[in-house]
Formats: structure tokens, C-alpha cells, sequence
């Protein structure tokens, strides 16, 4: 990787998060009692672009919240964080919650309430083109049609859901984990199928390049030319609610400073793995310091 400081846009979501710790996730009809509830900040592509500010670049946020306290946090966040926020408020809406349940080995089950996000439409995004691009100009943008041509197009598909071929075209980089994989593809959420053709199958709706993270396998990476995987980072797994965000943002950093693909995903796999090393995501998003020291341990 280069030494120039990578320039990172976001457009997405922020939700407030809602978090408990059960013993199981409950099954239909099933209640279950929980401990360690925590309320705080987050919606993937807010995380995203925290996190990508932590690990060094300059990062954008272009989204929308509701006119209430848990949209006044988020501005607070962002202040904190160093992000540009490129944020409406939506009169009469509340801003975005999710609601996060943690199990004893990690896994989790997360449910939201868009509110405000639902108002960030194409024309939205449009009318924040120019924020973008200057934003994106010398590096990658995550989940942005930003259009510029400098600009490289990672887009990351959560929630999943099948998408038109004209939009995957003009993706750079597609960024999903299986179950996203398989949604894109009208396949069950679950199915068994194998990542390579996973890759191979979305490959040809028309990005350039699938990234698809394995969870604790790592990532693939996939082109026309190369398949290549990508090992996990060697970490003590707590809570895994953050690591696709960071594993995300970490890419987004890593190709602005100039990284291959196969470069990048490790940079993301290191950055994903230590976001499951603590509880609640924001808190759990590293610093670049940990992650180059990470990479060090290593090698």
C-alpha cells in the first residue's frame, strides 16, 4: 500500500442500537431472558464510516436521520469520530433502531426499524453527488453510486435483496457474505452452496470484482482472472454483530492507499477480526494502530 491517506465516502444507514445478551436466540414464540443490555450508536453504513476515519482516511457519511435524541447522538458520534456527516434530518420521522440480540458464542440476530433511511432515495443520493465525489476523489467509495470517474464503486448488500443488473454493472466491487450471496441470487438464505460458485454466479451479473467474506474462513476473492482465498484473523471472538462493517471499511481504506484486492480483503479480514474482539460495534471498531500491529503478529 502507498502512504497517500485514502478518501473514503459512505452512503447508507444510521440506526440506533438496541443490545442484549441471551443465552440463545429465541426461536418463533419463544422468550428468552437477557442481561447486558446496551443502547448506542450504529446502522452499517454510519459503522462503516467510523470506522474507515479510525483506520486513517478521510471518511463521508451521506445519510438520513429523524428529528429526535437518538439523531442528536449521531451528530455527536460523527463530531467524535472525524466523519463529514452529508446528513438530513426528516421532520416527523424517528431516526433508524435496530434491534441486536448476542448469544454466549458470538453469533447474533438483528432486527431495524429504517425510519429516516427509507428517505434516502436515488434522488437523495444525487442531490449529495458533488459532496461524494469530492469525497471519493483520489479513493473508494462504499456503498455509493458516486459516479465519478475516479471513483471505485464497493458496494456492500445489506440487507440483500435481488438486484437489477444495470446496478451491479456499474459496481466495482460487490462485498457480500453467503447469505447475502445467495439473496442476490434468489437462492435461500441458507443454501449450501459453494462459495467459488457463489463468487462465480454473481460475478456474472456484472461487477468487476466479489468479494465474499466467509465469516471465521475469511474471504474470497474472485475476478475474471484470479480466485483467491484470504485467511481469517487469529482473534479471541466475542461478539461478531461489527465485523462485517469493519471488514468493509477496512477494504475501502486499503484500496484507497493503492492495495490489491487480495491486499485489501486481508487489511478487512484483520479489521473485521478484531472488531469481534470486544462487545457493542462502535466501541469494537479498531484503531489503525491495532491493525498494522495485527498484521505484524502475523507474519
Amino acid at each position: 500500500m502507498t502512504t497517500e491517506k485514502a478518501t473514503v465516502a459512505v452512503v447508507g444507514s444510521y440506526n440506533h442500537g438496541l443490545t442484549m445478551s441471551v443465552p440463545d436466540i429465541p426461536v418463533p414464540g419463544e422468550t428468552v431472558l437477557g442481561s447486558d443490555f446496551e443502547e448506542g450508536v450504529g446502522g452499517k453504513g454510519s459503522n462503516q464510516a467510523v470506522a474507515a476515519a479510525r483506520l486513517g482516511a478521510d471518511a463521508t457519511f451521506v445519510g438520513r436521520i429523524g428529528d429526535d435524541r437518538f439523531g442528536d447522538d449521531a451528530v455527536a458520534l460523527w463530531d467524535e469520530a472525524g466523519v463529514d456527516a452529508a446528513v438530513e434530518r426528516v421532520p416527523g420521522e424517528h431516526t433508524g433502531v435496530g434491534f441486536v440480540v448476542v448469544e454466549q458464542s458470538g453469533e447474533n440476530a438483528i432486527a431495524v426499524a429504517p425510519g429516516a433511511n427509507a428517505h434516502l432515495d436515488g434522488e437523495a443520493v444525487r442531490a449529495e453527488r458533488q459532496a461524494i465525489a469530492d469525497a471519493a476523489e483520489s479513493g473508494a467509495a462504499t456503498d455509493a453510486d458516486a459516479g465519478a470517474p475516479s471513483t471505485e464503486v464497493v458496494l456492500n448488500p445489506a440487507p440483500a435483496r435481488e438486484l437489477p443488473a444495470e446496478i451491479l454493472s456499474d459496481v466495482d466491487v460487490l462485498t457480500p457474505n453467503r447469505t447475502e450471496a445467495n439473496m442476490l441470487l434468489g437462492h435461500p438464505p441458507d443454501a449450501e452452496r459453494d462459495p467459488a460458485a457463489l463468487a462465480r454466479e454473481l460475478l456474472e451479473r456484472g461487477p468487476s470484482a466479489v468479494v465474499l467474506t466467509l465469516g471465521a474462513d475469511g474471504a474470497l476473492v474472485v475476478t475474471g482472472e484470479q480466485e483467491t482465498r484470504v485467511p481469517p484473523a487469529d482473534v479471541d471472538v466475542v461478539d461478531t454483530t461489527g465485523a462485517g462493517d469493519a471488514f468493509n471499511a477496512g477494504f475501502a481504506v486499503a484500496r484507497g492507499e493503492g492495495a490489491s484486492l487480495v491486499e485489501a480483503a486481508a487489511f478487512g479480514c484483520r479489521a473485521g477480526g478484531l472488531a469481534c474482539t470486544a462487545y457493542e460495534v462502535v466501541p469494537a471498531l479498531p484503531e489503525r494502530e491495532a491493525v498494522d500491529r495485527l498484521a505484524g503478529e502475523s507474519q
